[in-house]
């Protein structure tokens, strides 16, 4: 199983035996997506040829994208022999830029702090130390991640920061 990151670069790889060093010209290998009971060729990925020869079928897929997440088939013939190998390919996106806002409520005596930030998959959000209800929400983006917003809002005490 490969665990990849939102935007990366992966290499799929797939042994296989070839009884020793072959000519290229007759091996051929391709990377299908397996979804649905429907075998797809993959068309993000690219064989890299050098290793083929010596058994082993590259398959390069960059710029890793939630919807390449799933299961791959990689298929070899050589001559009239045939293999097959199953990879799985799961994709993550960390939360790692998380957007606040501070911003005083008009008219009230009350503050509201709110936390933004997008990745897959969906996150929870927790405020420590607090017990008031907060209002939080997400929307996916055309990408396929998710937008969390959570919102707090609240009467600031003397002497107590918020970060």
């Amino acid at each position: 199983m490969y665990m990849v990151d939102y935007g990366s670069n992966v290499t799929l790889e797939c042994d296989f035996d070839t009884g020793g060093p072959v000519e290229l010209g007759i091996l051929k290998a391709s990377l299908q997506k397996v979804e649905n009971d429907t075998v797809l060729l993959s068309e993000r990925a690219t064989l890299l040829e050098e290793q083929l020869p010596l058994g082993k079928a590259l398959f390069l897929i960059p710029r890793i994208q939630l919807k390449d997440a799933g299961q791959y088939r990689c298929l070899i013939i050589y001559g009239i022999a045939w293999d097959y190998k199953y990879l799985t390919l799961k994709v993550k996106a960390s939360y790692k830029k998380i957007n606040t806002r501070y911003l005083k409520v008009s008219g009230t005596d009350e503050v509201e702090l709110t936390c933004q930030a997008e990745g897959y998959p969906l996150a929870e959000v927790s405020w420590p130390n607090i017990s008031i209800p907060t209002n939080t929400s997400h929307t996916k983006t055309s990408e396929g991640l998710y937008q969390v917003t959570s919102v707090l809002r609240l009467k600031p005490h003397p002497g107590r920061n918020f970060s």
